[in-house]
């Protein structure tokens, strides 16, 4: 059926054409004014109408390419914007932005993964940070030319360090259900509020600071006076469709530092 309708449109204006020919030969063949107004009537209804189908069935198959552009620039647009606020996604310009498809995840294993269709041909490397519009989703762990592994924050390693805007560090593991997180370690001087929002913490060259999850509850532990909380994450990990991998722009200069250093 596809192929039907690509052929159609592909061909649409020679068809047309044909069908115009044949009008104008019956019109031609009528000497009676009434019909000759039938004629052209309906063959202008059949015209327009055969011309605006094929354009929609076109646009239809085209949607997956449209989807693509768009996330594109969605992408572009994110780490165009600036911001001296709370630290969101896309919130600083020293990162680009590289779109990924997710072809396959998984949420229900103690070792989940996350597949994409970016590698290194479009400058996807392990150990970029990967985010969602939603907030923190894990790092790539490896690239191949077009496609790349991400270990989600969803898997037995994908713990990471976090903080409370305005309130210490702490640690985050994902705790067995898809939208739940433990944070653990914070200091006894900052108890987490519930609604506090947590963001993730990680070295510069990896991603910037996103938000991770929702404070739910607090409790104090008994030893050291620590608090741990519940964090409700905001990134819907069962259902993957964009992701953003975080590329720093100043990774070479950086590595050039280390090395001239070690």
């Amino acid at each position: 059926m596809q192929q039907l309708i690509l052929f159609l449109s592909r061909y649409r204006n020679n068809l047309l054409l044909i069908a115009l020919l044949l009008l104008a030969v019956i019109r031609h063949s009528f000497k009676n004014p009434v019909s000759e107004h039938w004629v052209n009537t309906v063959g202008t209804g059949l015209a327009a109408t055969f011309t605006d189908a094929t354009n929609g069935w076109k646009t239809y198959w085209s949607l997956e390419k449209v989807n693509d552009e768009l996330a594109r620039e969605n992408a572009i647009l994110k780490a165009a914007m600036k911001s001296n606020i709370a630290p969101e996604f896309a919130a600083s310009a020293q990162y680009n932005y590289i779109p990924a498809k997710v072809i396959d995840h998984s949420y229900k294993k103690v070792n989940n993964y996350i597949i994409i269709n970016a590698g290194n041909r479009l400058g996807v490397q392990p150990g970029m940070g990967v985010v969602s519009a939603e907030g923190w989703v894990g790092t790539v762990s490896e690239s191949t030319r077009n496609y790349a592994y991400v270990l989600p924050f969803t898997h037995s390693k994908g713990d990471i360090g976090a903080r409370i805007e305005g309130k210490g560090l702490g640690q985050l593991s994902w705790s067995g259900p898809a939208q739940i997180a433990i944070l653990t370690d914070v200091e006894r001087e900052f108890q987490p509020q519930p609604g506090d929002s947590v963001y993730s913490y990680t070295r510069t060259e990896i991603a910037p600071p996103v938000l991770m999850g929702i404070v739910q509850s607090a409790q104090q532990s008994d030893e050291d006076l620590s608090w741990s909380a519940i964090v409700n994450l905001t990134t819907d990990f069962m259902n993957m469709d964009w992701i953003y991998i975080c590329q720093f722009k100043g990774k070479q200069e950086l590595d050039s530092l280390k090395l001239e250093m070690e």
